[in-house]
């Protein structure tokens, strides 16, 4: 298998460590967290839960907010 070299900052490299299972090497590690990531946000919609979103696209398209509460990004972290 071919090896790639990739950086990382002492911090991502800590962080990144608290996340490996004791069996793992930085290649697991990376490939379980993509996988995760891919199967959170990748996951195909039923057609209820598409016609659902594009349904509410188009209040967004058109103005119409009701029912949206406004979300401070400071609780999240970020500024």
């Amino acid at each position: 298998m071919d090896m790639k070299t990739i950086y990382l900052s002492e911090e991502v490299y800590n962080r990144l460590s608290l996340l490996a299972l004791e069996s793992e090497n930085y290649n697991d590690l990376i490939a379980r967290l993509i996988d995760v990531y891919e199967n959170s946000y990748f996951d195909e919609l039923s057609d209820a839960e598409a016609d659902f979103y594009n349904e509410r696209i188009k209040y967004f398209e058109n103005g119409d907010y009701e029912g949206i509460r406004k979300v401070d990004l400071k609780f999240f972290g970020k500024n």
